[in-house]
């Protein structure tokens, strides 16, 4: 066999389409990995419908961002894995060589996310280098994006591990630790309630939750009925009052802003208020629309960092590995959805309509898990 089914994205706004290439055959220093699941979140359907202000790769690529699957095949001179490997690969790419990559900040401006998109507008330097993504039965990948997962970890979690990982960069970067409170706005889609499970393992007291729809709310009320309150938009509440009245008005300790593609960034300047002085504010989706204000002496006086956030570093990712595999942070929450590759734009259109963060969307370019 010398050719693999693939899912394409042809234009924007268009359907990805399904066809054929060339099973790839590893170089020096990458892997092959055969892809049991590659998952799909609501801002994917944002992206193909050309709704993200970022760089695309050049037409046509193969989608998909988030894979899981099993080492095929191996290069030359790779250390330290073998076939047969279950994995995750990392999809993000870097220059490598700015001021930020060498001083290990790890937010290089040329970022760019393999099989979707860039960062920013200068991802276009880099964005083609590696631009195909897990839609396939088969992919590439240098050894070095490789995660191994732990045996308790299964697959279909496995390709939402990005996602998951963003939450776990927003709560490290705002130095989330045991014992404080947490404010989550969006909490009912797929980086909020990814915060809630990540930190209810990690020793949070109480987190608020700020959505929209009251059945997902409930469900995210349930992960831990004694430490989580929650608050629907469609409430004749104000979020800033429902806030300090549930933390004696003293503020929360910190804010993780979620909002998706859309969403109104003037909620998000009022729940800043509710951060306590010396807390921070995470910002993660990137989506919602409009500015982010705070006066001079507001910001002088709070010191309240408000900060953005993306996809986890490579150790942030190992550490979260070691948090799923021993239980600490437990997704067993999650209920799944999957499609086959042939229902690529079914599953497009299904996550496109928010089923909600407790439900992982998958594609099976490999046909049902066994």
């Amino acid at each position: 066999m010398t050719d693999m089914n693939v899912a394409r994205m042809v234009a924007i706004g268009k359907p990805l389409e399904v066809g054929t290439a060339e099973i790839p055959t590893p170089g020096k220093n990458e892997v092959r990995v055969k892809v049991a699941a590659c998952g799909l979140v609501p801002n994917s359907f944002n992206v193909v419908n050309g709704y993200t202000p970022f760089a695309l790769p050049d037409m046509p690529y193969i989608f998909g961002l988030d894979t899981a699957g099993t080492i095929d095949a191996l290069g030359d001179d790779v250390l330290n894995l073998k076939v047969g490997d279950r994995v995750w690969i990392d999809p993000v790419f870097v220059c490598g060589t700015c001021e930020t990559c060498r001083s290990g900040r790890g937010v290089c401006p040329f970022a760019t996310m393999r099989g979707y998109m860039g960062t920013s507008p200068q991802s276009k330097e880099i964005i083609n280098q590696w631009r195909d993504g897990g839609f396939a039965e088969y992919t590439l990948t240098p050894a070095d994006k490789i995660a191994l997962l732990p045996d308790t970890l299964d697959y279909l979690t496995a390709s939402r591990l990005g996602y998951i990982g963003t939450s776990y960069n927003g709560l490290m970067t705002a130095e989330f630790t045991p014992g404080q409170t947490l404010l989550i706005n969006g909490v009912t889609g797929t980086l909020g309630m990814a915060a809630v499970a990540i930190a209810l393992g990690l020793g949070a007291t109480k987190i608020l939750g700020i959505g929209r729809n009251k059945d997902r709310l409930e469900i995210v009320k349930q992960l831990a009925p004694s430490r989580i309150e929650i608050l629907s938009t469609q409430d004749d509440v104000n979020p800033t009052d429902w806030v300090h009245a549930h933390t004696n008005g003293v503020g929360v300790d910190v804010f993780y802003d979620c909002l998706g593609v859309g969403g109104d960034a003037n909620s998000t300047n009022d729940l800043i208020k509710t951060v306590k002085p010396s807390g921070r504010t995470a910002l993660a989706a990137g989506g919602a629309v409009g500015d982010i204000t705070q006066s001079y002496s507001e910001a002088m006086a709070h010191s309240a960092p408000i900060l953005g956030t993306g996809f986890p570093t490579r150790p942030q990712m190992y550490n979260l590995l070691k948090l799923l595999e021993s239980g600490v942070v437990d997704f067993s929450f999650l209920t799944h959805k999957t499609f086959t590759l042939d229902e690529v734009n079914d599953a497009l259109e299904y996550v496109g309509d928010r089923p909600g963060g407790n439900i992982t969307v998958s594609v099976l370019p490999n046909g049902p898990l066994v």
